[in-house]
């Protein structure tokens, strides 16, 4: 539904764009060519990944060139698991990443792992790499704005860093629960690798939307005009 909900707001009737998706299963839209200028055509794709966390699901998006905007992914990562389970993350780290954690509160040593795990998943689904893939082939160097695969540096990726903080309904309750997210973005081989953190809710304002399922609730009626 989010993407129909992003190209209705977008005012694109259904009839005049089309879902495509590559053999690595990355997504991009595709709007009917008759409505664009023939010289921005190639510049109107629209890439865009969806992730989910238990009680949070996402979508990135980014328009240009085909080739390019496929390379979005979405890491979600809930803050969940408790740092004396730490251990059966450790295949997952590399050995600096490991001592990031070291000497750290149980409150910083979980939120610095939430990050790195969503970082390694928001490059892994940009690049559209299947279930399974060695976790451990990636380092994060996150206090050096570096980053790395097989030892080789990942130039060019940008990687957006926030936090989302849900209000959920379970039963009579409202539950506070608390995701890390980052988008993964490539931005061309002479960029350099890119941290980019927000920090408040103002600064998330400018590129992220939260709705709630009560607000998608009430525009499903009108997704499919």
């Amino acid at each position: 539904m989010l993407p129909l909900l992003m190209m209705r707001h977008r005012r694109i009737p259904r009839a005049k764009w089309k879902d495509c998706s590559n053999t690595q299963g990355k997504h991009w839209i595709e709007q009917s060519e008759e409505d664009i200028p023939p010289e921005k055509f190639n510049h109107s794709m629209i890439g865009y990944h969806l992730a989910i966390s238990n009680s949070l699901c996402g979508m990135a998006m980014t328009q240009g060139e085909r080739q390019k905007v496929v390379n979005i992914g979405l890491g979600i990562v809930q803050y969940t698991v408790e740092p004396r389970a730490l251990t059966s993350y450790t295949i997952q780290l590399t050995a600096l990443e490991l001592r990031s954690l070291e000497n750290q509160s149980e409150g910083v040593m979980l939120r610095r792992l939430s990050i790195l795990l969503a970082l390694k998943d928001s490059y892994i689904r940009a690049i559209g790499q299947p279930i399974g893939f060695d976790y451990a082939r990636l380092e994060f160097d996150v206090s050096n704005s570096q980053a790395s695969g097989d030892g080789t540096p990942l130039s060019g990726w940008e990687f957006r860093v926030f936090t989302a903080n849900l209000g959920v309904a379970r039963g009579p309750q409202l539950v506070q629960e608390q995701y890390e997210c980052v988008c993964a973005f490539y931005r061309g081989p002479s960029s350099d690798i890119k941290f980019v953190w927000h920090q408040t809710p103002r600064e998330l304002e400018s590129w992220v939307q939260f709705i709630n399922i009560d607000q998608m609730i009430k525009v499903i009626p009108k997704l499919t005009a």
